[in-house]
């Protein structure tokens, strides 16, 4: 009688004390992934500093270049935004945007965003090399704009963009083409006309980059208003290891034609040492030969943490008049978070 009870005894606790832990257990590991979907829906936080120190022949200053904090969220596989704010100087709206990612090929970006024109203009401050955009990126891309804007490389309008025929982890087409305001970052339109702006990049080989860029605008008011047509070529070699990139650029605005071009080079050492040289030519009025200018430029990056970056340029600025000849030493540390 007792070999019969004993299994009904053990059947019985299992039923009434194994059973519900298993369902506290399943319950609990429910609850655990229901919270870790809503975090993952919740925006990602990062940001980070650029402390600067500039030495020239009359004077020399410690400065915060940039100090942001960026905010970014992928609720859905085909929604993404982005929010980054710089307060450095006084707190301003650098990208504000949202996508909706339909395909590969073809999705939409609307908000304040880097503009779809030149080679150069899509890095950012954590992955250009030098301390500062070379002068033709600055002059006709909208960040020291010929135009009076100072936009940071952005402006307010929408875009698509995609990418054909993936190899690889790349594509071997990029496209980019997008409709502005026309007047910088965080700035309304004044006048009707909207400016349109593409990039087209065709990577033949992973490290290779070929790149073509196209800019028409108007600036003023309605009746007033004035050419801002770019174009530029560019080519870049990068496989993480050797650095090679160059391009040329030629604008109108207004009634003033400008070009200039730039070839930056480097070679990365352990992972964490790039020395750097540059050949910075601008001519912001190819009327004027007394505006050109030609920066030489010698350099490095450190990374001694991937955290960290330490930029050292040296910068030799020439002219026509050589006795406006003065050479410029930045040193910038990088801090994320």
């Amino acid at each position: 009688m007792k070999k019969i009870i004993r299994p009904f005894i053990v059947l019985i606790s299992f039923i009434f004390f194994v059973c519900p832990v298993k369902a506290q257990d399943t319950g609990l590991e429910e609850r655990t992934s229901n919270l870790e979907s809503m975090v993952a829906k919740l925006p990602k936080v990062s940001g980070f500093l650029n402390l600067r120190y500039q030495y020239e022949q009359d004077n020399n200053s410690f400065d915060i270049r940039r100090a942001r904090l960026d905010f970014r969220g992928n609720p859905v596989k085909w929604f993404d935004y982005r929010l980054q704010v710089d307060f450095a100087s006084s707190p301003k709206i650098i990208d504000a945007y949202v996508r909706l990612k339909f395909s590969p090929m073809f999705n939409i970006q609307a908000g304040q965003f880097k503009l779809a024109f030149s080679l150069e203009n899509p890095y950012g401050p954590l992955t250009l090399e030098t301390m500062e955009n070379s002068q033709v990126i600055s002059y006709l891309s909208g960040i020291n704009d010929l135009a009076g804007s100072k936009g940071a490389g952005r402006d307010l309008g929408v875009a698509v963009y995609g990418g054909f025929f993936q190899q690889d982890g790349y594509n071997i087409i990029d496209y980019v083409v997008g409709l502005y305001n026309g007047n910088g970052i965080n700035v309304k339109d004044n006048n009707k006309h909207k400016d349109i702006t593409g990039r087209l990049e065709i990577h033949p080989i992973a490290p290779v980059t070929l790149s073509a860029s196209y800019y028409n605008g108007k600036i003023g008011t309605d009746g007033d208003l004035r050419a801002r047509t770019r174009y530029g070529f560019g080519a870049r070699y990068d496989d993480g290891t050797i650095l090679l990139r160059g391009e040329y650029l030629k604008g109108k605005t207004d009634q003033l034609d400008s070009d200039g071009f730039y070839v930056v080079a480097g070679y990365k050492l352990a992972g964490k040492f790039q020395p750097l040289l540059k050949y910075d030519f601008m001519r912001k009025d190819l009327a004027n030969e007394n505006s050109r200018q030609i920066n030489y430029l010698v350099g490095f990056d450190y990374w001694p943490h991937k955290m960290f970056r330490l930029q050292v340029n040296y910068t030799y600025r020439t002219f026509i008049e050589k006795e406006n000849n003065n050479g410029l030493l930045g040193i910038m540390l990088t801090a994320r978070f």
